[in-house]
């Protein structure tokens, strides 16, 4: 048999040794030291009366029984310390376990003493009960927030997804609670509004995971931030840069209290500078760069005036910095094409790969319902091969009843590129992942119709990053 002792002084000690007589291991038994005398109606919890921080008396005991594990368990933390000062005296290695009621023994270096913070514990407790705060495992693993339990809302950016189209790096979902049931998660499984995620992995991974479920995609372009930035390169775009301004303005009014940055370089225009700023007030602020901009400025500018959109051209695109660290940048960036924001009539996902599609499908849903815009999901297939394409059919298919709205499932045996340039008045979005590569001769090389989309003008692009 292991021994378990018990040093016992007021409530929480009580509580706790009135749950021991009524859940006892059969393979532990109890010692419990304690001055005031108690009734015992259970056999395997011997009781003590002494003062435990003489240090005689509790050597005494020692001799006596062999013990697995001590508990301090005391209203007086400065006793507590006493009492394992003496036990340290004559056994160094015994695990201890001492509630801190003050933080006294928190100085204790010692690894085999663990100590439970009785003000931390509660402060916590209490943290749990405040909205959107995650619920961690407390009593199993490390403790340190490695186990997770988070709701799907309903708008979630991750309900109707399948679990294959969730990049889990550095964290897994190991089960899902529906419907008071238990389900252990397949690739084919579907996350569904209501569901309780039970998620594991590195705690500060979890921790934006959580955020990422709990958004609500309806707060676009939350979460990739709140505000819009509108880049404009004088040299490239002196032509149409009062226009793509009143189109984003346009756009900004269509989706709510939004506010624009514009950056303008290469201001060789004083009188288009003029005009641009002219649109300042307390929704707009122009920023004029005289000299050249990097990267490090840009990115300045995203995180100072929380972006979530970028917006440019097409040619400032390719022609400036923002090409080689656009996707680190993890915001959305839509590139302005030949029709303007209120010509446009339909939103259009080109089906790729499956995984991909999944992602980008809660931000289409939105645009097209902020717009007033149709939607489509279109597969092109040269061979006529549409079996890749189910999982995105039926996740389309799903959020279009729940959006109430109507989605058009297109597949047809063309080539894409041919199929989508004869398309008038779309909005094609696009999922931009880390290995995009916007150079032309590869995307023709590597026939990824994603950046070769990308290259015409005719279409205006938004780019949804994913994971």
């Amino acid at each position: 048999m292991s021994n378990i002792l018990i040093v016992a002084d007021g409530k929480v000690a009580e509580n706790f040794i009135e749950k021991i007589s009524l859940n006892t291991l059969s393979e532990l038994d109890y010692t419990i030291v304690t001055k005031n005398p108690k009734e015992n109606l259970n056999s395997k919890i011997v009781y003590e009366y002494f003062d435990a921080t003489s240090l005689y008396r509790l050597r005494q005991l020692f001799y006596k029984k062999k013990f697995l594990t001590v508990f301090l368990i005391l209203q007086s933390t400065k006793e507590a310390k006493i009492i394992y000062e003496n036990i340290r005296n004559f056994n160094k290695k015994i695990r201890i376990v001492a509630l801190d009621n003050n933080g006294i023994l928190k100085e204790i270096q010692d690894n085999y003493l663990s100590i439970v913070d009785a003000n931390e514990l509660l402060a916590n407790r209490l943290y749990q009960f405040l909205p959107n705060v995650p619920s961690t495992a407390q009593n199993i693993g490390l403790n340190e927030g490695e186990i997770m339990e988070v709701v799907v809302p309903f708008a979630s950016a991750y309900a109707f997804r399948h679990i294959s189209s969730i990049k889990q790096i550095n964290w897994k979902i190991a089960a899902i609670y529906r419907d008071n049931k238990l389900l252990l998660p397949k690739k084919t499984t579907m996350i569904k509004p209501r569901d309780r995620l039970l998620i594991v992995g590195n705690p500060r991974v979890l921790l934006n995971v959580y955020s990422k479920i709990r958004n609500k995609s309806s707060k676009f372009p939350e979460p990739y931030g709140k505000n819009f930035y509108l880049y404009l390169d004088i040299s490239h775009d002196k032509k149409r840069a009062l226009d793509y301004v009143k189109e984003t303005l346009y756009l900004m009014d269509k989706l709510g209290d939004k506010k624009l940055v514009i950056r303008v370089v290469n201001p060789n225009s004083l009188e288009l500078v003029n005009k641009i700023t002219d649109f300042e007030n307390g929704r707009v602020r122009v920023l004029v760069s005289y000299s050249k901009i990097n990267e490090a400025a840009i990115s300045n500018d995203l995180e100072k005036y929380d972006i979530g959109l970028i917006l440019v051209s097409q040619k400032t695109l390719f022609k400036n910095c923002f090409c080689k660290k656009l996707y680190d940048y993890k915001k959305l960036v839509y590139i302005f094409g030949d029709s303007k924001f209120n010509q446009i009539k339909e939103a259009v996902v080109v089906n790729g790969d499956e995984e991909s599609t999944e992602e980008i499908a809660s931000v289409t849903f939105y645009i097209a319902d902020a717009l007033g815009i149709d939607l489509s999901l279109r597969n092109y297939s040269p061979e006529g091969d549409f079996s890749n394409s189910k999982m995105a059919v039926e996740l389309f298919e799903t959020l279009a009843h729940v959006h109430n709205t109507k989605v058009k499932i297109i597949q047809e045996k063309k080539n894409p590129i041919a199929a989508i340039r004869y398309s008038k008045n779309i909005l094609i979005v696009i999922p931009f992942k880390p290995s995009f590569n916007f150079n032309y001769i590869s995307a023709v090389i590597k026939r990824k119709v994603e950046v070769l989309l990308l290259r015409s003008n005719r279409h205006p692009k938004l780019l949804t990053p994913i994971d």
